[in-house]
């Protein structure tokens, strides 16, 4: 799996970037921001990238930032919203405005993006906002995925039925690297560990 590209950017078009790695090419889907950001770099550019495998094609999308690429893999994990819209999602709005929309539950904001209308707003809202607002800073984790933040929030509701503080809890999540994969056993105690050692 291509997780990141570091190259020179070749041209740059309406939705997308082409990168020279090592004399390949690469072609790139990006949001506006991941693609004015690259005009702004000289020489390297470092992009983060999913690649999409489908039966008919390859897409490789690419953001100029973990955060970037963590409301992508959370925005597509909604049904009816594929690559294309979760990208023109992430061209109309901030990180900042996809949390506090989340966190207010304001379909509008949503709909800013192209092709995204009120049943989509309100669907992505619905599946995606208690995984999402209120059990950790989803900023100071490195996480790519809502199965990741899914364990992650249980590994906390787990910690606070124990009797740990929050502050105490999320000062020793945000120090653990969260892996691909990550299982509730393992984060658990591995969380346990670093509270009890006080670390």
């Amino acid at each position: 799996m291509i997780t990141h590209l570091n190259g020179t950017v070749k041209k740059i078009a309406e939705n997308s970037l082409i990168i020279d790695v090592n004399g390949v090419g690469y072609s790139i889907i990006c949001s506006s921001r991941t693609l004015n950001e690259a005009c702004n770099h000289s020489g390297l550019v470092h992009i983060f990238t999913v690649l999409n495998i489908r039966e008919d094609a390859w897409t490789l999308y690419g953001f100029i930032s973990e955060q970037e690429r963590f409301w992508f893999n959370a925005l597509i994990s909604v049904q009816g919203v594929g690559g294309k819209v979760a990208i023109a999602i992430l061209s109309a709005l901030s990180d900042d405005d996809i949390y506090n929309a989340f966190l207010t539950e304001d379909k509008n904001t949503f709909m800013r993006a192209d092709g995204v209308g009120s049943k989509l707003a309100i669907r992505i809202i619905t599946e995606l906002k208690d995984k999402i607002v209120g059990k950790i800073d989803w900023k100071a984790q490195n996480i790519q995925s809502i199965s990741e933040i899914s364990v992650v929030n249980d590994v906390v509701s787990a910690l606070l039925n124990l009797g740990y503080q929050k502050v105490d809890i999320l000062r020793v999540i945000s120090s653990i690297q969260i892996e691909q994969n990550c299982e509730f056993d393992a984060l658990l105690k591995r969380a346990l560990n670093k509270l009890s050692s006080g670390a």
